[in-house]
């Protein structure tokens, strides 16, 4: 089976290294939101274990991303979109090296907007964490 905690804690370390944002607290989300602000990304983890991972990061989090990343600005939802799709990605392929799990991902996916729904797979287990910093708020969840 996966391990959550290593999409966790290179979550945490991405943030670290690449954003600059070593303060994150974390919360485990029990139940998970039912709605979503903001862009969502989403990949699929094929293999023995497959699964789908979410990140969901709010404005904020997404323009201090966009400025450490280098990201240029041009179409306002479609780069605000590959920001955090770029985000997952990293974070998906940083695990994988850590992981005795072998896996492939696909492309990564994003939703933008208000109260908008995730569907989830209807799999055993869905775990989500919230780390927040400051003026925004990051959440990750596994859908396996």
């Amino acid at each position: 089976m996966l391990d959550f905690n290593i999409f966790v804690k290179t979550l945490r370390h991405v943030f670290a290294d690449f954003i600059g944002v070593e303060e994150l607290t974390i919360k485990e989300l029990i139940p998970l939101p039912k709605k979503f602000q903001s862009v969502t990304a989403k990949m699929e983890l094929t293999g023995d274990f497959p699964a789908t991972l979410y990140l969901n990061v709010t404005q904020r989090g997404i323009e201090i991303s966009m400025k450490k990343l280098d990201i240029a600005k041009g179409d306002e939802d479609r780069m605000l979109m590959d920001t955090v799709s770029e985000l997952l990605n990293i974070v998906v392929g940083a695990a994988q090296r850590q992981s005795p799990v072998r896996y492939d991902f696909s492309l990564p996916t994003a939703l933008k907007g208000e109260n908008y729904p995730l569907q989830f797979s209807g799999h055993t287990t869905q775990k989500g964490y919230q780390f927040v910093y400051e003026d925004f708020e990051v959440i990750l969840i596994l859908d396996a």
